[in-house]
């Protein structure tokens, strides 16, 4: 959504040319962070989420744009994959036409670079579409990092892609606090446990 009732973000991609894109974002914003009673489950969303719309976050944008219902687990007794992954993904039927990033193989390094691209509320230009980070530790495919930035806002940022200098995407932003010794911290999860939260639901 656009605004003050923007919640989150997420992009666009496929698993391999012969695949459905799908969009993506985290599981956890559909859930009491945005004031719903409880945290959905991904075998509750298809008969929880009525239609879901989304806007350009640079604001090139006509107004918001519909797209498809959240894809369900293959396995309905098996949910852990995008619970443990906290991902949602969701069918882009409709106009919405984003641009697709690309999934990387890369493996995220400690000490790398990385950024987080979408726009921010506060501590950057809105029109700014790269935030730079330096990746703390990566451990069983959870990244931890700082920001360049320490003024900036991630309000809204969660789901957003993190990015490679290469511009293939290294993983997702999934939440973030600012210290007052070290800056602003943030977390997220690297491209193959994205992947595997994405392979695990049924795309057809």
């Amino acid at each position: 959504m656009s605004g003050s009732d923007m919640v989150g973000t997420g992009f666009a991609f496929r698993l391999s040319e012969e695949s459905k894109p799908v969009f993506v974002t985290a599981l956890h914003l559909l859930g009491t962070v945005n004031g719903l009673e409880k945290d959905l489950l991904p075998n509750e969303l298809d008969e929880s989420i009525e239609s879901t719309f989304l806007s350009d976050v640079f604001g090139a944008t006509d107004g918001v744009k519909q797209i498809g219902v959240p894809y369900q687990p293959c396995d309905p007794e098996n949910e852990n994959e995008a619970i443990q992954a906290d991902v949602v993904a969701f069918d882009l039927v409709g106009r919405f036409k984003p641009e697709f990033l690309e999934l990387s193989d890369e493996t995220v390094q400690p000490g790398q670079r990385l950024w987080m691209v979408t726009a921010v509320f506060a501590g950057a230009s809105p029109s700014q579409k790269c935030h730079a980070l330096k990746v703390v530790d990566v451990e069983d495919g959870r990244i931890r990092y700082r920001f360049e930035n320490d003024r900036l806002s991630l309000k809204a940022t969660d789901g957003a892609p993190l990015l490679f200098d290469s511009g293939l995407v290294a993983g997702m932003h999934q939440g973030g606090t600012m210290d007052e010794t070290q800056g602003v911290l943030g977390h997220g999860i690297t491209s193959d446990v994205l992947r595997r939260a994405v392979e695990s639901m049924c795309l057809d």
